[in-house]
């Protein structure tokens, strides 16, 4: 039983250690193109491109080549490092967990015979692993979410970059296409990520404070009102005399000095409002 049982761990983490790749294999070599591309990161780039200010559509095409040289650079590099942190976060967590409750295990299989004991020991790996799992899976979800943000951040840069490039050098000169290549290239890092998601989740709360406000804050008012008009007039008609008189004492100590109507209607007073029923008071 005790081989068996060995073997069926030795299984489980060969099957956690085993990576799956993220992403196919690439025909060309990647490190030679990043080679090819080294010239448009060359120390001259800007003063090349200044020598050929006479000619600009020399200096057009000059300048779309080194940001497109740049961007092909950005983007061989982003791939590879999606594809290893991908591979990091499958390959080395469950595995990694795995490893350490089999050794754990084997160490206190080595001590005892009995079938009840090894099936108690399996047990308890079988559930570890499974706590492994849920933690990983609950990495890749956050994972993939930061790698949809990144996508989505580099393809706003990228349509900002093009944009640019679709214009002369005097509307988008070489200087300011390298700094929006600077932001294509921090759309696609963690950092860039979570900055974007940050935003993104401050702007959603901030429009919904203020549909928010739109909704309780309509109400409130209404309601404020309704009550200081009901204090006023009864009836919804006729004015009552000595309610008329404590709003208009109120309105003169507060320094108002306008129509009660114009208290009770208008958004600008909505504040006072709230202190006159509670001052004078309004029931």
């Amino acid at each position: 039983m005790r081989p068996i049982t060995l073997a069926l761990y030795a299984m489980l983490f060969l099957a956690g250690c085993a990576t799956m790749t993220s992403a196919p294999k690439r025909s060309g070599d990647v490190v030679t193109e990043l080679q090819s591309l080294e010239q448009y990161f060359a120390a001259n780039v800007i003063s090349t491109y200044d020598s050929l200010k006479t000619k600009p559509e020399e200096q057009k095409t000059y300048r779309n080549n080194v940001i497109f040289g740049r961007i092909r650079a950005i983007d061989l590099h982003y791939n590879q490092f999606i594809q290893d942190i991908s591979r990091e976060g499958k390959g080395m967590g469950i595995g990694t967990d795995s490893a350490v409750l089999l050794f754990s295990a084997a160490g206190t299989l080595s001590k005892v015979s009995s079938t009840k004991s090894i099936f108690a020991q399996s047990s308890g790996v079988v559930t570890g692993v499974k706590s492994s799992i849920d933690k990983n899976a609950y990495y890749d979800k956050t994972l993939y979410a930061l790698i949809s943000q990144m996508q989505a951040s580099r393809q706003e840069a990228l349509v900002t970059l093009y944009k640019g490039l679709e214009t002369s050098v005097d509307q988008y000169p070489l200087l300011k296409a390298l700094i929006d290549v600077e932001s294509y290239y921090q759309a696609g890092t963690i950092a860039g990520a979570a900055r974007a998601i940050t935003k993104s989740s401050g702007e959603q709360k901030a429009i919904a404070d203020t549909e928010m406000v739109k909704i309780t804050g309509k109400y409130i008012k209404d309601k404020e009102k309704e009550t200081i008009r009901l204090f006023w007039k009864p009836d919804g008609t006729t004015i009552y005399p000595p309610h008329d008189k404590k709003i208009k004492d109120w309105m003169r100590a507060n320094g108002l000095n306008v129509h009660i109507t114009t208290f009770i209607n208008s958004h600008v007073f909505s504040d006072l409002r709230v202190r006159a029923i509670n001052e004078i008071p309004i029931p």
